[in-house]
């Protein structure tokens, strides 16, 4: 969108997938009981990334500000102004992202090698 000019609807993009990432850690909160859903529905943003900052990438949680950039853009900004902010969003955006995937790839192999460990050490035990 933004290639084609539309600075706007580029932000909107944007802000869904952040929304999308607190929906996620939210759900994982909720089925381990660390947070409430009647206190959740009520809390602003920023309340919300606080109470989720333990199932967030640490960046996300560092420039949560990025979500009012965001919403100011949708809101209140013109689709130049928009524009010229984007590619800075969208970096942080890709950050976020990019830990996300790095966490996800990390929890895989610690989850290999503790299997592998423990298949070896049942091995040994014979």
């Amino acid at each position: 969108m933004a290639a084609n000019g539309i600075g706007i609807g580029s932000f909107v993009y944007l802000r869904r997938i952040f929304e999308n990432l607190i929906e996620e850690a939210y759900k994982q909160a909720l089925s381990n009981g660390d947070v409430i859903d009647e206190v959740f529905a009520r809390m602003r943003m920023d309340e919300k990334i606080g109470a989720l900052k333990d199932y967030l990438p640490k960046t996300l949680v560092e420039i949560k500000h990025i979500y009012g950039i965001l919403s100011k853009g949708i809101h209140e900004l013109s689709e130049k102004e928009c524009l010229a902010y984007f590619d800075a969003m969208r970096t942080g955006i890709e950050i976020i992202l990019d830990d996300k995937l790095e966490q996800r790839k990390r929890e895989e192999k610690r989850a290999k090698a503790i299997a592998q460990v423990s298949t070896i050490n049942g091995e040994l035990k014979k």
